[in-house]
């Protein structure tokens, strides 16, 4: 039977998760305490039992299209207990997600499959292809080598940090003419942005001379891991210097980009990242079928 959740069946949820996802206790607790909706959340509950068995989360989002903005489904955190898998379960909650996405007039759906396998199993379900990311590792010399057109700073002139309120702003206008892109609102953002903080991460903004740009950086053992980076071209070496900055000690940096990002276009290589389906089981053709430097981002997936 699938249903929204009770506020009962928290703690089952909780356990579901980190059964099927490893993930931390605090990561857990802090994604129900600040993101989770039941309205916004399918769960699968084995009556004989009368606990769920298997969950996923629908977060809020829009897709730029033609010069608009389209709203639409991420589906995230779709998991099962191991014990219940290969039952068709999974199958009846991404068919049901889709029914609701009808209901609420959200065109699309988008999810990010968590290994190569998985983009075949969503294709069953009308998922075609559609996100990419431009992925580049680098050396610290070869970061400090990009850097080198950066900005000089008088003394007596601070860069400064970028507001929340700022970086919405600035994202938006960078991503919502281009089609296919993922636009959240500011409270997707502020949890992003806390939830990549409370894990330990660093959100590195700076805004100087009416440039800005901002980067969410996190370290493991010696390498810094850059999941998204929106920057003008001009203004990336001043923004790469201060990653450099810092982070004094690290030897290695791994980019996640869009593929459209021009200053690192001959670096790195291009994988796919999400999949969409429309709602209403229609082929996504114009979204699907955009390649090159047009090909959409789905960036601050949560994934």
């Amino acid at each position: 039977m699938i249903v929204f959740p009770q506020d009962s069946m928290r703690s089952d949820l909780e356990r579901l998760w980190r059964t099927c996802f490893g993930d931390s206790t605090e990561y857990i607790r802090y994604f129900f305490e600040n993101r989770y909706v039941p309205e916004n959340c399918l769960v699968y509950v084995d009556e004989t039992v009368r606990r769920p068995v298997a969950m996923l989360h629908l977060l809020p989002v829009s897709i730029s299209e033609d010069g608009g903005l389209v709203p639409s489904q991420y589906i995230y955190a779709a998991c099962t207990r191991p014990d219940y898998r290969r039952q068709g379960i999974m199958r009846e909650l991404i068919e049901t997600a889709q029914k609701l996405g009808q209901v609420r007039k959200l065109k699309y759906s988008v999810t990010v499959p968590a290994e190569p396998r998985l983009f075949r199993y969503y294709g069953r379900y009308g998922f075609e292809k559609c996100y990419k990311n431009r992925v580049v590792y680098l050396d610290r010399s070869d970061l400090a080598f990009l850097s080198r057109g950066a900005m000089k700073v008088p003394d007596s002139v601070r860069e400064t940090m970028m507001k929340l309120s700022e970086v919405y702003a600035f994202r938006r206008d960078m991503l919502v003419d281009r089609d296919g892109f993922a636009i959240w609102d500011s409270n997707a953002l502020r949890y992003a942005v806390s939830s990549h903080e409370h894990a330990g991460g660093h959100i590195i903004t700076l805004s100087y001379g009416g440039d800005f740009g901002y980067a969410f950086c996190s370290l493991e053992e010696g390498t810094v891991f850059i999941t998204e980076l929106i920057v003008k071209e001009h203004f990336a070496p001043t923004l790469l210097s201060r990653i450099l900055k810092s982070y004094p000690r690290a030897g290695k940096f791994v980019f996640r980009l869009p593929v459209y990002d021009a200053f690192f276009e001959k670096f790195g290589e291009i994988v796919d990242f999400a999949v969409i389906c429309r709602n209403d089981g229609k082929n996504p053709v114009s979204l699907t079928t955009l390649d090159g430097i047009r090909t959409p981002y789905f960036g601050l997936a949560l994934d």
